[in-house]
């Protein structure tokens, strides 16, 4: 049954199935891949390969799927910085925070040594927004700098009153310079938002 049904599917014909959704799709097409994989005569998947399956796991929700797939792709490839990347994006919806900004780090490393300038200032950007924590226990739940009780209104208030970035942090000796360039983007990403006129 199986065969045939991957002779129908290999040649593109199409198989009689119930309407399977994207998700029965996608958890289909995965499967299948991997079927295919176990095969003694089949050839192992490459780094890219290994890639592709992880995003399409994590589209379909199976994220620790996605990792495992992230995982085999650096494992075969050591400098992929988008497997890198992408398995920090997946850690990041597990809630799995610090794994994610580590995964960050070495993407933002790798993506500088191979000269991947996009995806450098993506990484740089994330990392930067991640110093931007939101706690219901403080604050009100606003957005604050490094879980601290300094909130983001409160810096960029300090700089829309005329203080330069010295001046704020002689004034919150807590704070890194790039705490005020997180606070900076994080208004410039809050604020990007299509204005839509009825």
């Amino acid at each position: 049954m199986f065969e045939k049904f991957v002779c129908r599917f290999r040649f593109g014909c199409k198989p009689n199935l119930p309407d399977l959704g994207l998700r029965g799709l996608l958890f289909l097409k995965l499967t299948l891949m991997e079927m295919i994989q176990m095969t003694p005569d089949h050839k192992p998947l490459s780094a890219e390969t290994h890639f592709t399956l992880g995003n399409e796991k994590n589209k379909a929700g199976d994220y620790k799927g996605a990792i495992a797939d992230y995982n085999a792709a650096i494992r075969l490839k050591p400098d992929f910085a988008r497997a890198y990347y992408n398995r920090g994006e997946t850690k990041s919806k597990l809630g799995q925070l610090s794994e994610a900004r580590s995964d960050f780090q070495i993407a933002g490393e790798l993506a500088e040594q191979i000269g991947d300038t996009s995806l450098k200032i993506t990484v740089d950007q994330k990392l930067r927004l991640s110093r931007i924590t939101s706690n219901p226990r403080k604050c009100g739940g606003r957005p604050c700098v490094r879980g601290m009780r300094i909130r983001v209104t409160d810096v960029l208030g300090l700089l829309a009153s005329g203080l330069s970035v010295k001046e704020i942090l002689e004034e919150m000796p807590d704070l890194e310079a790039e705490d005020i360039l997180a606070c900076l983007q994080f208004a410039a990403h809050k604020t990007d938002a299509p204005v839509i006129n009825t």
